[in-house]
């Protein structure tokens, strides 16, 4: 799982050198072309520079949705180890005072499953 993860990052990082590149030329080629009266609307080059801007943000958006999606694992982790502390505790006190444990209900048993994925 994680080489094939490694090797999509790999293939983004080739496309983005790609398109880096591409921006370049475009670049290069449209001042080369374009008559200096041109609104801001109507410049190509101002438009590859807002795309530009907006390869930017993007990537800022997912660096902070991978760091999102980290914490939201180890707060899943969190939760399910408390949640199993919680459980054995329960069954520990029941035990020792008596109480006649019930078997799981097959909609508990799903939960406690999921809960240990």
């Amino acid at each position: 799982m994680e080489a094939a993860v490694n090797s999509l990052e790999a293939m983004f990082q080739v496309a983005e050198s790609d398109l880096d590149n591409i921006q370049s030329v475009l670049e290069y080629e449209t001042m080369k072309g374009i008559p200096g009266e041109l609104s801001q609307e109507e410049n190509p080059l101002a438009l590859i520079q807002q795309l530009s801007v907006m390869k930017s943000r993007y990537r800022t958006l997912c660096e902070w949705l991978d760091r999102i999606s980290a914490e939201q694992q180890e707060s899943m982790r969190s939760i399910s180890a408390t949640l199993n502390k919680t459980l054995r505790l329960v069954q520990k006190i029941q035990q020792h005072a008596g109480i006649e444990t019930l078997p799981l209900s097959e909609e508990q048993q799903l939960a406690m499953q999921q809960l240990k994925c």
